[in-house]
């Protein structure tokens, strides 16, 4: 029975590579996907996007550093020009056990965020070939995104591995599930943000104790389920 939920977020905000994506979009005039001028995935484990994890830029005007990030859709590269800024929300109602190893894994990357990098070279060889690699300890946001899920026995994709997903890919498996589609200052919970301190690598000491150095599980390739 599923009685919890996540969101996994689509977005667009005004930042150069979020350009040329969707001006690639644009440009083409044949195999066109829903949601392809999306550029970003998030994931969050409460609806008010206040506490999101992706992997992307972690300085505003540096997209040459990048990792793993805490993201909130009222700041940072959200806000940066609220009037274009656009998301689209996928809520999953998932079970207990599949939302405790989601937070698990969640937890173990974030603790160990710097043993991992960010797969420029899998990223240019989606964006120019329709193909990703997968260099050890490294990710995307939506490759990242897309191994969380699989590894916690939620698998929306149909035998296709995480290294060649992309944003829209999820827009596309997912577009039953969208509960907002929009401007991220006209997001319903835009302005609901519970007061939490959302910035990157605050967590408490027993927290901390609590997420060990873990082996994680050789991604599968399983079929498609219904989630």
């Amino acid at each position: 029975m599923a009685d919890k939920k996540i969101e996994i977020v689509a977005s667009y905000t005004d930042t150069i590579p979020g350009k040329m994506i969707k001006f690639r979009a644009a440009m083409k005039f044949w195999n066109r996907y829903a949601g392809d001028t999306y550029s970003h995935i998030s994931l969050s484990r409460d609806s008010k996007l206040g506490n999101m994890m992706s992997l992307a830029r972690k300085e505003m005007d540096n997209p040459f550093n990048s990792g793993f990030i805490k993201e909130d859709i009222r700041t940072g590269m959200f806000a940066l020009k609220p009037d274009v800024s656009k998301i689209a929300v996928m809520e999953l109602k998932i079970t207990e056990e599949q939302y405790n190893k989601l937070s698990s894994l969640m937890d173990y990357y974030w603790v160990h965020r710097d043993d991992y990098s960010f797969n420029y070279l899998g990223l240019a060889s989606m964006l120019f070939c329709g193909r990703g690699v997968a260099p050890k300890n490294s990710f995307f946001c939506s490759q990242w995104v897309a191994t969380v899920l699989q590894d916690s026995g939620i698998n929306i994709f149909d035998g296709k591995n995480p290294k060649n997903i992309r944003p829209f890919d999820f827009y596309g498996a997912l577009k039953d599930h969208i509960i907002y589609e929009g401007l991220t200052t006209q997001y319903p919970e835009y302005s609901e943000k519970e007061n939490y301190d959302i910035s990157p690598g605050v967590m408490d000491s027993s927290s901390l104790q609590k997420v060990k150095k873990i082996d994680l599980p050789t991604p599968i390739i399983s079929k498609k389920v219904k989630v």
